[in-house]
């Protein structure tokens, strides 16, 4: 239409109508160029919105996940008290989100649950351990405080811009209401139960019966089963319950995938994220790692010595070639305590009577004593007394056995340094207690003194601890024995 106007224009005005329609279809070309070149660049910065939005989204859904991760962090370290693991929580949020999915909850609902139901009981952690641990009945005031658990849950993670930690305080709030009206803490009854609430009440129902208490053992699964099913339409959603029926005739009463991954790829892929967080001193990530493999069956043993071990002598290579700096090795070092800490408490659920007394003596200015400790954790664990020592003198080891008077000593030390002064003590100790056995750990006295030497062994693999000081003990010629490393 403009264009007609155009040519009409420049007719009236005396231009001829050949210069006229070559000037129109000019400007027609320089206004379809226009628009072109318009049309590209608005499709540009559509692109480059749409790009920046999807990565704001996958920002916010990560920072949100890394939020309940730090709480869940909280919510496991709460179990662990009164639990033989932290594998309740999450077997919570497997079943949880397989019931959700079970009865056709959307796809993010579902992702979402499964982060935010194993928050479920962190208002634990203003319970006390006299009355959270109380191996007999609960008193009815104690039990009151027990209930404070929800409110308490509900009031540590409300108020957050995360709709995961959203989800959680709901879910704190409202896991232990009843359909029929008799729950707490607030006696919502029916539908006014949040659905994310009645989904992880079932769960953690039937979790709880069919796990050992601090005053009970677990229930079989056909136990909780019927005593699930009397409470259909009392304690339970009966829908819900239903539906968690059938989940579990397809699952099974651990809700874990029917193919398990080969245990040693699940070895080596724990160490592969492990040893990637400690290099970056990403704690949560690697406790997570360590959690999920003892909840994959990697015993603890199989994580000293296939996974911390390898991982920790990967830090020492890398900061030796100066590839990370000495506060990142240390701040390894600090995350795999608390690591080996949560592993020796998962060990000694069910420690064997007192065994034989073990001294474990640390060298002096050995900085890296995780090693021995790993030992001691599997020492203990197998029931000997033990007396971890560190940072003790070489010349103060004779004076130490003196005064603790062990059965066998385990002498450790990972810094080459004084390995003259090391082998003289304990020549030494060796000579004035032939009788006493000794056991070598750490490359600075396993690698540099002679494997043939009387009376010592070396341990090289550190998963054999028990064998080998159990082999020691028992051997009254203490012929050497030679443990070969991986």
């Amino acid at each position: 239409m403009l264009g007609a106007a155009a040519v009409v224009a420049l007719v009236l005005a005396g231009v001829s109508a050949v210069a006229a329609g070559a000037a129109v279809a000019i400007a027609l070309a320089a206004a379809a160029l226009g628009y072109h070149v318009g049309d590209r660049g608005r499709a540009a910065l559509e692109e480059e919105v749409d790009g920046r939005t999807s990565e704001l989204k996958r920002a916010l859904s990560e920072l949100e996940i890394a939020q309940a991760e730090t709480v869940r962090r909280l919510s496991m370290a709460v179990e662990f008290r009164d639990e033989d693991t932290g594998a309740h929580i999450e077997r919570i949020g497997r079943f949880s989100t397989l019931l959700a999915e079970h009865i056709g909850m959307d796809a993010e609902f579902c992702e979402r649950l499964g982060h935010a139901a194993p928050l479920h009981d962190v208002g634990k952690v203003a319970i006390p351990d006299a009355i959270l641990l109380k191996p007999g009945p609960l008193t009815e005031e104690e039990r009151a405080i027990v209930e404070t658990h929800a409110e308490e849950g509900h009031r540590l993670v409300r108020g957050s811009s995360s709709r995961i930690l959203d989800m959680a305080a709901t879910i704190a709030l409202s896991h232990q209401e009843k359909w029929d009206g008799s729950g707490y803490p607030r006696g919502l009854q029916g539908e006014a139960i949040p659905i994310e609430g009645r989904i992880v009440a079932v769960a953690d129902v039937f979790d709880a019966l069919t796990s050992d208490r601090v005053y009970r053992k677990a229930f079989s699964v056909e136990e909780a089963v019927q005593m699930m099913r009397e409470q259909r339409g009392r304690h339970f959603d009966p829908v819900l319950l239903d539906a968690f029926m059938e989940v579990l005739g397809q699952t099974g009463p651990d809700a874990r995938e029917q193919m398990r991954s080969d245990p040693a790829e699940l070895v080596e892929s724990t160490l592969e994220t492990f040893a990637g967080a400690l290099e970056r001193a990403d704690a949560e990530t690697a406790e997570g790692a360590i959690a999920t493999a003892i909840e994959d069956g990697i015993a603890p043993i199989t994580l000293h010595a296939e996974v911390i071990g390898p991982a920790l002598r990967r830090i020492s290579v890398l900061a030796g070639a100066g590839e990370i700096d000495p506060d990142r090795e240390r701040r390894a070092a600090t995350i795999t305590r608390r690591v080996l800490a949560t592993l020796y408490r998962y060990m000694t659920v069910e420690v064997e009577p007192p065994r034989e007394r073990v001294l474990l003596a640390g060298v002096a200015g050995d900085d890296h004593t995780l090693g021995l400790q790993m030992v001691h954790d599997q020492l203990a664990a197998a029931g000997f007394k033990t007396t971890f020592d560190t940072d003790v003198a070489a010349e103060q080891l004779l004076a130490l056995v003196e005064g603790q008077s062990p059965d066998l000593i385990v002498v450790g030390a990972t810094s080459p340094g004084g390995g003259d002064s090391i082998e003289s003590a304990l020549q030494k100790l060796h000579g004035s207690r032939p009788d006493l056995p000794i056991v070598l750990s750490g490359p600075a006295v396993g690698g540099g003194v002679p494997r043939e030497r009387e009376g010592m062994r070396v341990l090289e693999r550190i998963d054999e601890t028990v064998q080998a000081v159990e082999g020691v003990l028992s051997s009254s010629a203490a012929a050497p024995v030679q443990l070969r490393s991986r």
